[in-house]
């Protein structure tokens, strides 16, 4: 009965995958500003929080204190700017001033220079 019960609610998250779910990464180079900041796409990011509310106020617009929205596969080193490449990280591990922290480990991980 359990096994039953996971296997429907995995086909229906399955099921529910939209046109702005694709892959986490992408073949096409993501798009740039003149100062070099790479576009993100206002639909995506409405459809995660339409599909994934503020872990903290459960809302699905507005501010979310202490949370931000992060890529998984980062789109400087082609993640997509997709609903399956974003996940909710506090900030306390994604912008913090450690060297360990998920920004600063990706710039260090993802170096063009590394082996």
């Amino acid at each position: 009965m359990i096994r039953a019960l996971i296997l429907a609610v995995i086909f229906v998250g399955f099921a529910h995958a939209g046109p702005l779910d694709e892959t986490r990464y992408c073949s096409v180079t993501p798009h740039r500003d003149a100062d070099g900041s790479i576009t993100r796409r206002a639909d995506v990011l409405r459809a995660f929080r339409d599909y994934h509310p503020c872990p903290s106020t459960r809302l699905k617009r507005g501010a979310c204190q202490g949370w931000n929205i992060d890529h998984v596969i980062p789109l400087a080193v082609g993640g997509c700017d997709a609903v399956s490449n974003l996940q909710w990280l506090p900030v306390e591990i994604k912008r913090c001033g450690h060297p360990k922290c998920k920004d600063r480990w990706e710039r260090i991980i993802y170096r063009k220079d590394a082996p």
